[in-house]
């Protein structure tokens, strides 16, 4: 789990740099630059490091983030989860990160979160994950 935890705070470093309102849901402005970024940045943690994307309600707004099998563990982990309050990068055995969880399909990002989801994995120097997203918008 420390290589995990360590990448991604890699990864979470990196898209600091790159957060902004053009890449976040419908531009929500905030003073948490993650605000608005949690589906782009999960589908960017998806391919890069595989497992699934989940989903669950925070604040009566739906909330992604991602599953891995690491060894014999099932982990939840959330790298926006300052947007709510919580640490930025945060890593549980699945279902006790968030209640009422549920696995997504990569076939439910829609265009729209691809689109922010590539320019902000260009933006945070990605581009081989960048052109992934791409290219499932085709």
């Amino acid at each position: 789990m420390d290589r995990l935890r360590a990448e991604l705070l890699e990864l979470r470093a990196r898209l600091d740099k790159s957060f902004s309102p053009d890449t976040a849901l419908n531009g929500l402005p905030s003073d948490v630059p993650s605000t608005g970024h949690c589906a782009a940045a999960a589908a960017i943690v998806w391919k890069t490091l595989g497992g699934s994307l989940v989903s669950t309600s925070l604040n009566g707004m739906s909330h992604w983030f991602n599953r891995v099998q690491a060894d014999d563990q099932l982990l939840d982990f959330d790298i926006t989860g300052d947007q709510f309050g919580y640490p930025a990068v945060q890593i549980k055995p699945a279902e006790e990160l968030y209640p009422h969880t549920h696995e997504r399909s990569p076939d439910e990002l829609n265009d729209e979160t691809l689109q922010r989801a590539t320019l902000l994995a260009r933006r945070a120097g990605l581009s081989e994950v960048a052109e992934a997203l791409e290219k499932r918008r085709r």
